[in-house]
């Protein structure tokens, strides 16, 4: 009993051996799967990593139906950090790498960074989020079916030209 008591008053005047987890983050372990992020450059716009997303944390929005021109948008506060979408890319490294950063809780602010893409890049308000990515979630789907819509046009046209050549 004698030992118990000193050890306990030994307790009560050392440093703890735990981390101070409420005043500071606790530490990520080497190999921790954090943030997607993207660099447009090296991206090759094949949409694997879009569908193969368990979580539907990235989609990619048409911006412009003629070239075709795509737009990565990516949340990470729905992203689950499995790095399925970095382990399908081609380009995995150059184009798609997941960090070892984690993102900070949602609060009054939000993280922006460039790897991160459009989306959270243009969301101010903590509270629009989810709402805004619904949207974009539309906006996608609906820019996809303009594209495709596009591309089949095209394809009749060069039909109907080829119709009207003369046979030689």
């Amino acid at each position: 009993m004698v030992k118990m008591f000193i050890e306990s008053v030994k307790n009560l005047v050392s440093e703890p051996e735990t981390i101070k987890y409420p005043f500071e983050p606790s530490p990520e372990p080497k190999g921790y799967r954090g943030l997607i992020i993207y660099n447009e450059e090296f991206c090759i716009f094949c949409d694997k990593c879009e569908n193969i997303c368990p979580p539907g944390a990235i989609k990619f929005e048409v911006v412009d139906v003629e070239s075709g021109k795509k737009q990565y948008n990516y949340n990470p506060y729905l992203c689950i950090y499995c790095g399925a979408c970095v382990s399908v890319c081609p380009k995995a490294e150059e184009a798609l790498a997941q960090s070892e950063k984690r993102m900070p809780p949602l609060g009054r602010s939000i993280y922006k960074e460039k790897g991160l893409g459009y989306f959270i890049n243009e969301i101010n308000n903590p509270k629009e989020l989810e709402k805004k990515w619904g949207e974009l979630e539309i906006r996608a789907k609906e820019s996809r079916e303009k594209l495709a819509e596009y591309k089949k046009q095209q394809r009749l046209k060069k039909q109907a030209a080829k119709k009207q050549e003369p046979s030689s």
